[in-house]
């Protein structure tokens, strides 16, 4: 399947009213949303972020002028910023979905729908691969994974049968899901599965809390920042980070003094997160689950 940027009509229109200026695109992959920025808007210079390393060298032979990419992590975005001396920018955009070209790739270990090993990493040429990352978890250690990460709620069983059989395949571990939650369930059971793998590999919801705090204070006046998620890990921080940026207080009427972080950056522009059209997930059913939010920086 070709890759097709989510939502990208609405991210046209959430950047097009910003002022001039670097736009990042924190989470690049083969370049959909920059490239689409590039040709509707042009008024950026785009930079492009991304860990790994397979998907820019797919997108570069392609790329128009006016973009370029940074092999990296998005957490050290507010680093990158800092160093190059690109503050302030005036849109960042992250787009926590895998795309197509990882998805369809047998040997990265991400879908239970492709036969391969369990490696799961964005990055293959940093850390541990994830059938090994498994294999070095005890049964309890695996059972708060499964629980936190994929609201799974059969967590528990098939945490206990991984650590028994110690799968080191996508479809070793698919067969395991399917045979304790049934094939009715299966394919919902299995992709909470593999997501709690895999951003427990990636550490990916560390990853979004330190890059979304570190970089509102790096945008423009003006400037947007805007998240696209896809569950409801991903979409609870970020709402929480674009409210404690808001000016909104978490400690409650106990404590005299705030702890809790709250900053007066953004205005809020999402109550309520958007979805894409109908028409569009019908085009692209990968979309289906994607969830928008953007705030503005005053």
């Amino acid at each position: 399947m070709d890759h097709i940027p989510v939502m990208a009509r609405e991210i046209l229109e959430i950047f097009g009213p910003v002022p001039d200026g670097i736009f990042i695109d924190a989470t690049f992959g083969l370049g959909g949303h920059s490239i689409a920025v590039k040709k509707a808007i042009n008024k950026f210079k785009i930079i492009g972020v991304d860990q790994d390393a397979e998907m820019l060298a797919k997108a570069l032979p392609d790329l128009p002028e006016g973009i370029s990419v940074r092999n990296m992590r998005f957490s050290d975005l507010p680093k990158l910023i800092q160093n190059e001396k690109l503050a302030p920018v005036t849109g960042v955009l992250f787009d926590l979905g895998l795309n197509s070209a990882q998805l369809d790739d047998q040997s990265r270990g991400f879908s239970f729908m492709k036969s391969g090993p369990i490696d799961m990493r964005f990055d293959r040429n940093s850390g541990l691969p994830g059938w090994e990352v498994i294999s070095r978890m005890n049964e309890a250690e695996l059972i708060s994974v499964l629980k936190e990460f994929s609201q799974e709620k059969n967590a528990r069983a098939i945490a206990r049968s991984i650590v028994r059989e110690n799968p080191t395949t996508t479809d070793s571990l698919a067969q395991i899901i399917q045979r304790i939650v049934g094939p009715r369930r299966f394919i919902k059971s299995a992709a909470r599965i593999f997501q709690a793998l895999r951003i427990y590999v990636n550490r990916e919801l560390d990853e979004l809390k330190t890059a979304l705090a570190g970089v509102v204070p790096l945008v423009a006046t003006g400037g947007r920042l805007a998240v696209i998620s896809y569950h409801s890990l991903e979409d609870g921080i970020v709402k929480r980070q674009f409210l404690l940026d808001s000016g909104k207080c978490f400690c409650g009427p106990h404590l005299a003094i705030c702890e809790c972080g709250k900053r007066n950056l953004l205005k809020v522009m999402t109550k309520k997160p958007l979805y894409p059209t109908d028409e569009e997930t019908h085009q692209n059913p990968r979309a289906r689950a994607a969830r928008l939010r953007y705030a503005e920086r005053i």
